[in-house]
């Protein structure tokens, strides 16, 4: 088998494949004789091992720290966990197909257009195309008259309507991890694609403050200056003639809007607890537009102002690259910005047609089940690898396989990676006391 990566910077590796693993593509195992399943252990543990002296060393000495999450970070939720892309299509299939019949109805070569992407199963292609059509056709609609685009929008909304799970203890532990730090540098700014909540509960757990642009008085109204705003302890300010932070606080940006969220009959964005028709931005072409209006606009301009500043760790996890506006931004600070480091957390596997060849001896039959097929004919079977690939870190890898100089890529699942990174402990607050489960 071929070597799976699971950490890549520009001059450190570990890998293993079925003999040995590897640090620097050097082995490290001298008898060779160690299972499969023990090698991928020792070359994770080393993995986690590099990583941790990667966040120790850049939280210390890297003035803002800021974290971009997206669907990933929510998979690992128990019984309300995400939904993975195929999970979303398949809820939302049979309106799909209702929109599908009202297109072919109409036009015949637009219909195969719809054919093909419906082949793909992109949500966000589909719905474009879907827009596109909208705009020169008029809405489409069922018998009942209902506006189906509107339908599957409901439901991919409705999906990310998640309920921290009582047995979901890493989106708290990482809250508790990253705001761990020396009081008086900028507060932790935790960027997000999600249209869910779990941060959101996990927070509330711990008791912890959110200032996510919305004001602290009800009705929530979101303005963009509250991100201006912090709070201090007034008593022991006055005291030492100096600002005393309150900790257990972060700024939360979410990109793409929440399902929390609402725009009220003025045009101003409100955050209530049940929202019908929540204000987020639906995957489609459409979104990059979206993405210039308020209070996106807002979010992504501060997300682009923190990246370019001078001493910037930027942690990704769960972030697929799809969204090309949030990749630009991302880019532009890694090849632009000679003090900023970019770890990114990546987890997936990818098929790939490998020829396989059906061995020539009388155990073929347990191999491949047509016996038609001759011995010692190489046929195309479609198998699954996993590790750092360019498909998962898109533009981060170059033509040998190694990442830039300020780039770090460790392969992982979110849980995994929350349960190995460091606290600081100089900084922690004792928030077990605190911590109580959302019901």
């Amino acid at each position: 088998m071929e070597k799976i990566y699971l950490y890549k910077s520009y001059n450190v590796s570990v890998s293993y494949d079925d003999t040995n693993w590897y640090v620097c593509e050097e082995s490290q195992v001298e008898d060779n004789e160690l299972p499969l399943e023990e090698l991928s252990k020792q070359a994770q543990e080393k993995a986690y091992s590099l990583m941790k002296e990667i966040v120790t060393s850049f939280c210390s000495n890297f003035r803002n720290l800021a974290i971009l999450t997206a669907a990933g970070t929510s998979m690992e939720n128990g019984n309300n966990r995400g939904k993975t892309r195929i999970e979303l299509w398949d809820s939302y299939k049979d309106d799909i197909i209702a929109i599908r019949e009202v297109i072919s109805k109409n036009n015949s070569k637009v219909a195969e257009k719809c054919d093909s992407i419906i082949k793909t199963q992109n949500i966000e292609n589909f719905l474009s195309f879907v827009i596109l059509y909208e705009k020169i056709n008029g809405i489409i609609t069922n018998e009942a008259g209902e506006h189906l685009r509107e339908n599957i929008e409901r439901k991919i909304a409705d999906a990310c309507r998640l309920v921290l799970d009582k047995t979901n203890s890493h989106h708290a532990s990482f809250l508790q991890k990253i705001t761990s730090r020396k009081m008086g540098l900028p507060r932790v700014q935790l960027y997000t694609t999600n249209y869910d909540t779990l941060f959101e509960q996990a927070a509330q757990r711990l008791n912890y403050t959110i200032i996510d642009g919305f004001s602290f008085s009800y009705p929530r109204v979101f303005n963009g200056s509250n991100f201006d705003k912090d709070l201090v302890y007034r008593k022991h300010t006055r005291v030492k003639q100096e600002d005393s932070f309150v900790p257990g606080v972060f700024q939360l940006f979410k990109l793409h809007g929440s399902v929390d969220w609402e725009k009220g009959p003025d045009g101003f964005i409100l955050q209530r607890e049940k929202v019908e028709h929540p204000c987020i931005i639906y995957p489609a072409s459409e979104k990059y537009e979206s993405s210039y209006e308020q209070p996106y606009f807002e979010m992504m301009s501060n997300l682009q102002q923190t990246l370019r500043e001078e001493g910037t760790f930027l942690i990704i996890a769960g972030f697929g690259f799809q969204d090309k506006h949030i990749q630009n931004i991302i880019r532009e600070a890694a090849l632009q910005n000679h003090n900023f480091h970019l770890l990114i957390v990546c987890y997936g596997k990818h098929p790939v047609n490998n020829p396989t060849t059906i061995p020539d001896n009388d155990n073929a039959d347990d191999v491949v089940e047509d016996e038609a097929e001759p011995s010692g004919v190489k046929i195309e079977e479609e198998i699954w690898i996993d590790g750092i690939t360019s498909s998962l870190v898109p533009g981060y890898l170059d033509e040998r396989g190694i990442p830039a100089p300020n780039v770090t890529v460790i392969y992982s699942k979110f849980k995994e990676f929350v349960n190995h990174f460091p606290m600081n402990d100089s900084y922690s607050m004792n928030t077990e006391s605190l911590m109580h489960p959302i019901q």
